[in-house]
């Protein structure tokens, strides 16, 4: 029901300036993406497959608060961030069957209703959304989407890009949430993934959920932790995103050259990334293809 991991949104106040930096100073290549008709919302793009990442923006608030809560939330977080972390989307091949599920067990959920995107070159891409709780927005779940059209013809469309920091794809992300008991509920009950692992971290307990090759992370932390900190500062949801990179070296060297301290933070066994501050507020870490 659930097959894979979509994307990953990242607010952006001025998509112009995000645009930039993700480009020329993080080494990704972003393209147009388009407007979201009559949600007065645009994006671009960074594709490494049919997984990538959404930088995402507004250009109408009017068109933004008839839309409703998901829109509202974004331009409320706009009004207090230049961008940061927002959700993820989890891609499903059966969005009635996935919906059934969670009205069955109890989480309230907007949809499916229908999306789409037209590109700057016309094309129109098409999907259908499910979005629990009303909103995606920094919330402890995923929401879900199916597209409209075969992933090879959207490939066809919207090519992988050639990133010149090494990105390969995402890998993972981590989720920060309060309630580490009703986290699992959700995650297994509701959500119907299965524990891959537990580990207790140095931020705290950890629920390790596999969907294929890609894992998420949900975090219960320390409030003494840098992810505890984040909790305090942003509430419950996405907090890293993990991205394989073809040279850990390449992916350092590449950055210092633009100014940029990639470094571990914290203990020897901490990721390395890329701060959040160097990157309108996403914590994004990366890992070499054989980690």
């Amino acid at each position: 029901m659930i097959t894979r991991f979509d994307h990953a949104v990242i607010a952006a106040r001025d998509l112009v300036q995000a645009q930039r930096l993700f480009s020329e100073s993080l080494g990704f290549e972003v393209y147009p993406g388009g407007r979201h008709t009559g949600m007065g919302t645009e994006n671009r793009i960074i594709r490494f497959g049919l997984d990538y990442l959404e930088l995402l923006g507004i250009y109408d608030r009017e068109e933004v608060a008839a839309a409703g809560m998901s829109r509202e939330a974004l331009a409320e977080y706009l009004t207090t961030h230049e961008g940061g972390m927002l959700g993820f989307a989890l891609a499903t091949d059966d969005i009635d069957g996935l919906a059934a599920r969670l009205a069955r067990t109890g989480l309230e959920a907007t949809g499916p209703y229908d999306m789409q995107r037209q590109r700057p070159d016309g094309v129109v891409l098409r999907w259908r959304l499910l979005v629990p709780g009303g909103s995606a927005w920094r919330r402890p779940w995923p929401f879900f989407i199916q597209w409209g059209m075969a992933d090879t013809e959207r490939l066809s469309f919207e090519r992988p890009g050639r990133h010149p920091l090494g990105a390969q794809r995402v890998r993972g992300v981590s989720v920060v949430v309060r309630d580490g008991a009703a986290a699992r509920h959700l995650y297994e009950t509701q959500i119907g993934l299965i524990v891959d692992f537990e580990d207790e971290t140095d931020a705290g307990p950890c629920v390790t959920y596999r969907v294929g090759d890609f894992t998420v992370d949900v975090l219960c932390p320390r409030a003494n932790s840098a992810a505890g900190r984040f909790l305090s500062e942003n509430g419950e949801g996405l907090y890293q995103v993990v991205l394989q990179v073809d040279s850990l070296n390449h992916a350092q060297n590449y950055l210092a050259e633009r100014g940029i301290a990639f470094a571990r933070e914290g203990t020897e066994a901490a990721p390395w990334a890329i701060p959040a501050a160097d990157a309108l507020g996403a914590e994004l870490v990366l890992i070499g293809p054989q980690d």
